[in-house]
């Protein structure tokens, strides 16, 4: 029974806050939906990397690059990050690192203080299942600009899990945050009128928005398996 529930609405708030037993990094659009994907379809193992240059030195035989930077795929990188584009891939068994302008930033920045899970809409129930485990939960949405400012559509999915959360631990002590989010009546609904999807919509990705905006489509529990300065590796748990 969880204990405690937190939102940081930037990896950096994530930081100055008590020590939580298990954090949820969200990206909605688009690095954990992508993540979430990717796992769906069978991927072994994914590294995650804060920056671009560290994206490039792991690109090699057997392993798939995945990425943006200002939303496209960046030159030299196999796929961009799209959780559309992932869910058709034939994934099974591969490995594949990652780096995007938040998601993965927030993951580096948070691994290792606790449990690391990548959550999103659409594999929300299965990380709801694994935190249900934990005293403390602590939500950390990855925000805009490089993982610095608030993102409407990541706050939109922390607070339909922390709404999950609650309803099999109704005696949990939220923080101001998550009770705020708890107070939002259809918070998925969001997502897609968030600035950042506007944004995603004018470089081309609807798709992405579509996909990020349905609930449970692909059931994964990516956590963090092993970390260091500025890389995690992630394998589903569930």
């Amino acid at each position: 029974m969880n204990r405690r529930l937190d939102i940081a609405v930037t990896p950096a708030e994530a930081l100055l806050m008590p020590a939580a037993d298990c954090y949820v990094v969200v990206d909605a659009l688009r690095a954990t939906t992508t993540i979430a994907a990717m796992f769906h379809g069978g991927l072994a193992r994914l590294r995650v990397v804060a920056d671009l240059d560290s994206g490039l030195r792991e690109k090699g035989p057997g392993t798939l690059l995945f990425g943006e930077k200002g939303g496209l795929r960046p030159p030299g990188f196999d796929y961009g990050n799209s959780p559309a584009e992932a869910a058709s891939l034939d994934l099974e068994g591969r490995e594949a690192t990652l780096v995007t302008s938040n998601g993965t930033v927030a993951l580096c920045a948070v691994a290792g203080r606790g449990a690391t899970v990548a959550g999103s809409l659409v594999n929300l129930s299965a990380v709801a299942a694994f935190c249900a485990r934990m005293e403390s939960v602590m939500v950390v949405c990855s925000g805009n600009g490089g993982a610095r400012r608030f993102s409407l559509e990541d706050f939109a999915v922390a607070a339909a899990l922390v709404r999950q959360l609650f309803a099999t631990a109704p005696d949990a002590a939220p923080g101001d945050a998550a009770m705020l989010a708890f107070r939002i009546a259809a918070p998925e609904r969001l997502i897609a009128v968030s600035e950042h999807a506007a944004v995603t919509r004018d470089l081309g990705f609807a798709a992405d928005i579509e996909f990020a905006t349905q609930r449970d489509i692909a059931p994964s529990v990516p956590v963090v398996v092993s970390h260091g300065d500025g890389w995690a590796m992630l394998e589903n748990r569930r």
